[in-house]
């Protein structure tokens, strides 16, 4: 069969992108290498950027209501930021990502699970996506499958990350009882709501986190590849303070580790049927490596021109979509409240 879209990748960026070009009417298949709900190395915090962008309620895999941040310096609190209304959220990647995923399923993309795509060949008309034991085609292949991206690697855009754009991240999911969760970083009030918190000092060119969940805190520490130095030492560093701060014993035995993009948006995102979306095309925001808003947004970008395509509309290419993207995430990329990142933002871009 020739799809009209084969999506590789099945986070929020692959999901969107695949219920989005199902909407529009597309012959889509996404094909995910494993099977979800599945760990995701993650904070887990959205923006409220991410609820304006979904067309759909998605309030039953929200963990909490954030209420402000909390900023610390390895001497202690420097300060809080408390808003009165609503600041964001946080998720669990597992549950948030599931749920986007069976959201593309039921606007009528073909999802494959457990499928390992190995290559990708463009040819004069079409893509062919090889997987281990089977070959699928497509008008067009839209990569959605990370900072790994096959997608990325074997149709040359983006072959491999030098260490100056990219952080090394651990993280770690620390499961604690909600009351403990509200003494430690919740809103004075009473509330159900908490406060994300930021940790300025504890690593060089990156921060640490404290993102609360119902039952458990997604504790993690990043910084830049090029200027890291015992990592490890680092991260014991953060989780000491942070148990002596909050007198808590961390159960440390779901941590994990990913690498982020930090260097902004990739110069080239597209071949003549290929597209790069989220991370795989470096759409993390440098400053605070905010990735999942620019991912559904780039998904939704990427379906539409993907629509005009297929359907023959006159001017449009992929470019087209490598042109939205930059106007619309190009500057946001590079911009952010936290000076510690600086110097990152004002690294160049490589392809």
């Amino acid at each position: 069969m020739l799809y009209d879209l084969i999506v590789v990748g099945g986070g929020p960026a692959g999901s969107t992108c695949a219920r989005s070009a199902a909407l529009l009417g597309l012959d889509v298949l996404l094909l995910e290498k494993s099977y979800h709900p599945r760990k995701k190395a993650c904070g887990g915090g959205l923006t409220l950027r991410v609820k304006d962008t979904l067309d759909f309620d998605f309030s039953q895999v929200i963990e909490r209501e954030q209420c402000g941040q909390n900023l610390y310096s390895p001497k202690g609190l420097l300060g809080s930021i408390a808003k009165p209304d609503v600041a964001g959220y946080t998720i669990r990647r597992e549950n948030f990502d599931y749920f986007l995923l069976k959201k593309a399923e039921n606007a009528g993309a073909i999802v494959q699970q457990g499928v390992s795509v190995n290559d990708i060949v463009e040819e004069s008309n079409c893509v062919r996506v090889a997987a281990e034991d089977k070959t699928y085609s497509a008008r067009l292949g839209v990569g959605a499958d990370g900072t790994n991206s096959i997608v990325a690697r074997k149709t040359g855009l983006k072959t491999r990350w030098l260490d100056d754009e990219i952080a090394l991240c651990i993280e770690c999911a620390v499961p604690l009882d909600p009351s403990e969760i509200l003494r430690i970083v919740g809103e004075p009030n009473g509330s159900e709501r908490i406060f994300i918190e930021i940790y300025f000092g504890f690593i060089e060119y990156g921060y640490a986190w404290a993102f609360a969940k119902k039952n458990e805190i997604s504790l993690g520490l990043g910084g830049l590849i090029s200027e890291l130095d015992d990592l490890n030492g680092k991260w014991k560093h953060f989780v000491s303070f942070f148990e002596k701060t909050k007198g808590v014993k961390c159960d440390l035995s779901q941590r994990t580790a990913a690498r982020v993009p930090v260097s902004g948006m990739l110069e080239k995102t597209c071949k003549k049927n290929v597209m790069l979306i989220g991370d795989s095309a470096g759409l993390v925001r440098t400053t605070t490596a905010e990735g999942i808003f620019y991912a559904i947004e780039s998904a939704k970008m990427a379906a539409s021109v993907a629509k005009d395509i297929v359907s023959g509309k006159s001017g449009i290419d992929t470019m087209t979509y490598h042109k939205n993207a930059w106007d619309a995430f190009s500057e946001d990329l590079f911009e952010g409240p936290h000076p510690i990142f600086k110097s990152i933002s004002k690294r160049r871009r490589t392809s």
